[in-house]
């Protein structure tokens, strides 16, 4: 059997191993709605600027994951100057929520 017909050498990765993306570790979409919504969380309420550090996102991109959070019900906008982020009833139950599943995916060895 040749490297290629058994998957070793197909480039696909195991389960939960990320691959490398210029040096830097893979975070699916998921992943990156609950970076944010943790940041809004800890901080109680948040600005943009908080929330870039602590997600580690460029402003394009969060601006666009902020809305998509506000449009799913996840996330409150205020605006008055600066726009301010809350976490949502609902956004407290989709990170409560995907720690658990985080801790299942691990108990099986899967990287979330």
């Amino acid at each position: 059997m040749r490297a290629a017909e058994d998957g070793v050498s197909s480039g696909m990765a195991p389960i939960g191993e990320d691959r490398p993306r210029g040096g830097k570790e893979y975070r699916s979409r998921l992943r990156i709605y609950v970076d944010i919504l943790e940041s809004v969380s800890s901080e109680g309420a948040a600005r943009i600027t908080t929330i870039m550090r602590d997600a580690n996102l460029p402003h394009d991109r969060l601006v666009k994951y902020l809305d998509e959070l506000v449009n799913r019900g996840l996330l409150e906008r205020r605006d008055g100057g600066q726009p301010v982020y809350t976490l949502t009833v609902n956004g407290a139950k989709f990170i409560e929520e995907f720690r658990r599943f985080e801790a299942l995916a691990r108990a099986f060895g899967i990287k979330p």
